[in-house]
């Protein structure tokens, strides 16, 4: 490895977002060639700290298997929003390039509108079936940074059978069977139904976590706090971005319809300049 390229490295390792500042300001050809050269991890963090629109034109430009490989190194829906900006026949590649769990956890969440709450689904939320025991819970919630509620499902039809606080979880018999313990009651949110429509539940007071369910109810994972603000936040930059774009429009139409009112009171003729005017009263 060449001293250049080690200090390049460095930079993008302790500086990820000054490096994506400078990657901004290459033309996408460029920047693609920078990324597809350099190892994943390290063109994982540049990628997380470009423009999103920015960064997808860049991915788009490499192999899939390139793009599947930098993807690889960012959160779940880091990855899921720069897909949602990349062609739908180009994001297919790199789904099959990447490995087929993630592949099918991505193809799932880009299924739903950016406003829906199946968008901003954490996949990683474990559920167990009501006949599982407190110790299969207990190594989740030994590995889990933040969990306040493990959730049940029924084992044959998949449907949410309710929420089990953690704490009654760990004070319990590595016998006991969940289905057992006492249930906190929670309705759960629908895949379908829209991001900001979760903004009024009362349950955030208590769950870190809000349980979704698909058709029939069947338990699909869970609601962040985390993932609900992130959705938000992309909902409003979106709408921002199509404001502005229909705001040029109707400015547009508004010049063409105050041409054609002009057009017809000078009976088809287009209005004379001013020049042309003083011209004839002369």
């Amino acid at each position: 490895m060449s001293r250049g390229t080690a200090l390049t490295l460095a930079f993008l390792a302790h500086a990820p977002d000054s490096a994506a500042q400078v990657l901004e300001q290459l033309d996408a050809e460029e920047a693609a060639a920078f990324i597809d050269e350099i190892p994943a991890r390290h063109a994982g963090a540049a990628v997380r700290h470009m423009s999103p629109w920015i960064a997808a034109r860049c991915l788009e430009l490499v192999s899939a298997e390139r793009a599947a490989a930098i993807l690889g190194n960012l959160a779940f829906h880091d990855s899921a929003g720069l897909l949602r900006l990349i062609d739908s026949r180009r994001h297919a590649a790199i789904l099959d390039a990447m490995p087929a769990s993630r592949a099918r956890r991505l193809a799932a969440a880009l299924s739903y509108p950016t406003g829906s709450i199946g968008a901003w689904i954490d996949p990683d939320v474990p559920s167990f079936a009501t006949s599982a025991t407190a110790a299969d819970a207990t190594k989740y919630l030994r590995q889990a940074q933040a969990a306040s509620h493990v959730f049940l499902h029924h084992p044959e039809s998949g449907r949410f059978a309710g929420a089990v606080p953690a704490l009654s979880v760990l004070q319990r018999h590595a016998g006991t069977r969940l289905e057992e313990l006492p249930l906190v009651p929670v309705t759960p949110l629908s895949s379908r139904a829209s991001l900001a429509s979760a903004a009024a539940r009362d349950d955030w007071d208590e769950f870190l976590v809000l349980p979704v369910t698909g058709r029939n109810r069947t338990l699909v994972g869970g609601l962040s706090r985390a993932s609900y603000r992130r959705g938000i936040g992309e909902v409003r930059r979106n709408r921002a971005v199509v404001s502005g774009s229909l705001g040029g429009q109707l400015l547009a139409a508004f010049g063409v319809t105050v041409n054609g009112l002009l057009r017809l009171l000078t009976h088809g003729q287009p209005p004379a300049a001013a020049g042309n005017e003083e011209q004839r009263d002369a």
